[in-house]
C-alpha cells in the first residue's frame, strides 16, 4: 500500500475462501485486494473514504448489490472501477450483467480462469490509476505573484493538472500564481498559471494547474508516465 501507483481493489463477499483465493491471485499482478469490513445498510464504508481501481462483489453471497453498485457510481474516486462480478448460475450472471458488470467469475473460483479475467482488466485497472496518480517528487518550483514577487519552493507531489509544495511563503485561497517547474528530461522548466486551493499555513500549499501551452503538458504528462510506469508492478 506504500507504492502511489499500486492498484487496489475492494472485495465484497461473505465467503472468506473466496476473498483468500481472490487476494492471493490479485498478488501476482501487483493488485492489492482487501475484503470490506462492512458499513451502514450493507454499503461499503471504504468507497467514500479510498481510491480502487475494482471491487469484486459476490452476487450470490451479498443479498442487496443494486445499492453497493450505486454508491460506487455516485463516488467521483470510484465511479470507474471496474467490477468483477461473482457469479454461480444463469440468474445471478443476467442480474450482475444487468447491474453493469465488466467481468464474470464463476463459482467456485479456478486459479486459471481467475488468471485470465485479471489479465484482461490489468489494462482497464492502470489506465484508470494513472488518471489519479500523483509523483512523490521534491522537484524545484518558482512562483510568480501578479505583484512581481518571485517565491522558490519545492513540490511535495506533483500530478497532471496540479501540485503541493513546500514553502517558506504562505498564500491565500483562490490566488493566482506564474508556475515554473522543473521536470528531469526537460530542456526547460514546464510553465503553468496555478491558483491556489489551499495553505495550511505551516509551510505546505497546494495548487491546481494548467499547463500554459500543449507541448508543455505534453512534457509533464510524459514525465508522469514514466514516473508512473517505473512505480507499477508488471502483470505476469
Amino acid at each position: 500500500m506504500s507504492n502511489a501507483a499500486e492498484l487496489r481493489a475492494l472485495m465484497v463477499t461473505q465467503d472468506s475462501r473466496l476473498a483468500a483465493s481472490f487476494g492471493e491471485i490479485s498478488k501476482e499482478f501487483g493488485i492489492f485486494a482487501q475484503r470490506t469490513q462492512g458499513g451502514n445498510a450493507g454499503i461499503p464504508a471504504e468507497l467514500g473514504a479510498a481510491k480502487y481501481e475494482a471491487l469484486l462483489l459476490d452476487f450470490e453471497t451479498v443479498p442487496y448489490t443494486k445499492p453497493i453498485l450505486t454508491r460506487l457510481r455516485q463516488s467521483p474516486a470510484n465511479r470507474n472501477a471496474v467490477i468483477f462480478a461473482v457469479v454461480g448460475d444463469a440468474n445471478s450472471r443476467q442480474r450482475a450483467r444487468e447491474e453493469g458488470a465488466t467481468f464474470f467469475l464463476q463459482r467456485p473460483l479456478e486459479g486459471t480462469e481467475t488468471r485470465r479475467v485479471l489479465q484482461a482488466a490489468y489494462g482497464l485497472m492502470t489506465r484508470e490509476r494513472r488518471r489519479y496518480f500523483r509523483c512523490a517528487a521534491e522537484l524545484p518550483v518558482r512562483l510568480v505573484r501578479d505583484s512581481g514577487e518571485e517565491i522558490t519552493c519545492t513540490s511535495i507531489n506533483v500530478s497532471s493538472n496540479g501540485m503541493a509544495v513546500s514553502s517558506a511563503a504562505s498564500f491565500e485561497s483562490g490566488e493566482k500564481l506564474h508556475v515554473e517547474l522543473t521536470v528531469p528530461g526537460t530542456a526547460s522548466p514546464i510553465r503553468a498559471q496555478g491558483i491556489i486551493v489551499w495553505d495550511d499555513k505551516h509551510g505546505k500549499t497546494g495548487l491546481s494547474v494548467e499547463c500554459t501551452n500543449p507541448r508543455m503538458q505534453m512534457e509533464l504528462d510524459a514525465w508522469l508516465d514514466r514516473s508512473f510506469s517505473q512505480g507499477l508492478p508488471k502483470a505476469n
